[in-house]
């Protein structure tokens, strides 16, 4: 694979009329594991999150809260940011819809589109959720409500400005016939071919009953669809329609990473490798209307849009209603932010829904995390300390042959880990990569009952042997120190300075025989506490 090639990295833009759940959670960190893997392999990454802040349902909410949108938006906004903080995402851009250059761009776009006669005037009449701000015909709704939300649609008659949507359906069919990856996973793409071999109705842009949005250039009394308005923002941030550098208001006092390969980048060095992460229910808008509205502006589709599904809460629908809301923050908070991160990429929604389950929560958590890499990392240290005064011995044969075997199985794990490791994060299987690195924490946990330095260092005749199983014990605590970096950054930081190592970089840490002879650890310290139950 080459590795110079850049990856351009997008969540969706959230909306600012509610505090974010474990959904949205889910979505940024399966993009900020995918920004920091690309990342400690040295390629170029930019890293995209942001805020929603236009619509009829910001409207409404503000109106609600008894302030105006714009001060409602402001409010809510900082509690993005606190979680992100709080959570360390490592957002390269982060992009509101009511900044300035966005929202001017915005307007260029819709401009391109009209002035190739892709736009028109008419009445509008539909059934209209607010919720998802999408308007549905009679069939789409399910017992006369929608299908996401469970609400009864409002009811909307007004003249509207509309995209001729109905003119991409065969463009887009040829698109993902010759990019059969475009949509990920595969049952995703193919709801949406289905779809699209069902012919596609011209989608209105433009709203009136209320006027917080960006304006209609030359008819101010519109103001443009959300949805148009925030997809454009995975091109606004990029300075389009400049191609030149990304946009000042777009980074300025909001990149939590430096995002030093950003800098002097054009928009055609970043747009070609753009990948949405998205949850199931925003598909469509990022497919068949976002890729529309590109392909009308003669702007390339992006290259992949990963659709993942939704979590249940033991068995049941995650709603306010119920109680049953996950809250991120709180999770992390008792039992650390990486507990979160491992659970949500072990068992989270990638290519179906998930169900989160709390004791499938603490049992992941123990038997992976505590009894797992914690205990593999912590007592091959403590025995290092013990037996080894915390140097590190010169790697030795074994004189006993079975455990030279041994040694070779962990050696072959470490020999692949590298490549299989890009093989499913190029195809974002998080899960199936977490699952690679704890093949080795469970055969080095192996290593140790075959080996039993505790046993060895009994008999001085075996101290070869004691020398030989340290040095592996030591060696694959830092093969999985780096190799962790993406999945369980805090982890990988404390076991750097368990190691007195550097933090491990996957481009060169993830080979055998780093760890020189003689090199001093530091102070072990267990990484995960079990989580007791009675």
């Amino acid at each position: 694979m080459d590795l110079t090639q850049p990856i351009y990295i997008t969540t969706p833009l959230y909306y600012v009329n509610d505090e974010l759940h474990l959904g949205h959670s889910t979505t940024t960190i399966y993009a900020d594991t995918l920004a920091r893997f690309w990342r400690a392999l040295g390629r170029p990454v930019l890293f995209l999150t942001g805020s929603d802040e236009h619509g009829q349902k910001i409207f409404d909410t503000a109106k609600a809260a008894g302030t105006d949108p714009k001060t409602f938006a402001d409010r809510i906004v900082v509690k993005f940011f606190e979680l992100w903080e709080a959570l360390d995402i490592s957002y390269d851009v982060f992009i509101r819809t009511t900044d300035k250059f966005h929202e001017d761009a915005v307007q260029v776009f819709f401009k391109r589109l009209k002035d190739k006669g892709l736009v028109f005037k008419d009445m509008y009449r539909a059934l209209y959720c607010v919720g998802c701000e999408t308007n549905y015909t009679a069939k789409d709704l399910v017992d006369g409500k929608c299908p996401v939300h469970k609400t009864v649609p409002q009811k909307i008659e007004e003249e509207n400005y509309f995209f001729k949507l109905s003119a991409f359906a065969q463009p887009l069919l040829d698109h993902i016939a010759a990019h059969p990856d475009c949509i990920v996973p595969e049952g995703r793409r193919n709801e949406i071919v289905g779809k699209l071999k069902e012919g596609l109705i011209d989608a209105s842009v433009s709203r009136t009953k209320f006027d917080w949005g960006v304006r209609m250039p030359g008819d101010e009394a519109h103001v443009l669809w959300v949805w148009f308005d925030a997809l454009l923002n995975y091109v606004t941030a990029l300075g389009w329609p400049d191609s030149g550098n990304l946009p000042t208001g777009a980074i300025a006092g909001r990149a939590r990473h430096a995002a030093p390969a950003a800098k002097g980048k054009p928009f055609v060095y970043w747009w070609p490798q753009a990948v949405h992460l998205v949850g199931k229910d925003i598909l469509w808008h990022h497919s068949v209307v976002w890729w529309s509205m590109l392909m009308g502006a003669d702007i390339a589709p992006p290259r992949q849009v990963l659709a993942h599904g939704w979590w249940q809460v033991e068995g049941d629908k995650m709603g306010k209603s119920l109680g049953n809301v996950i809250k991120p923050l709180e999770v992390a908070n008792k039992y650390s932010r990486d507990a979160l991160r491992y659970f949500i990429l072990r068992e989270g929604p990638l290519r179906g829904d998930a169900d989160w389950r709390q004791l499938n929560f603490v049992n992941r958590y123990n038997a992976d995390l505590a009894n797992g890499l914690g205990n593999l990392v912590n007592r091959s240290l403590n025995m290092l300390l013990k037996y080894f005064g915390g140097a590190a011995p010169a790697e030795m044969p074994f004189a006993d042959g079975k455990l030279e075997t041994a040694r070779g199985e962990l050696k072959s794990l470490v020999a692949g880990l590298r490549e299989e490791l890009i093989a499913r994060m190029n195809a974002f299987e998080m899960d199936n990569a977490l699952e690679a690195i704890w093949k080795l924490v469970r055969r080095a946990n192996l290593f140790v009952d075959e080996t039993k330095p505790f046993s060895l260092a009994k008999d001085p005749a075996r101290k070869q042997d004691l020398a030989a199983a340290m040095h592996a014990l030591t060696e694959v605590s830092r093969v999985l120190g780096a190799a962790v970096t993406p999945f369980l950054p805090d982890t990988a930081v404390k076991i750097a300075e368990q190691l007195a190592c550097k933090p491990g970089s996957l481009a060169d840490e993830l080979a055998w025989g780093k760890l020189p002879a003689g090199h001093k650890i530091g102070t072990p310290a267990a990484l995960f506490a079990r989580i007791e139950t009675t």
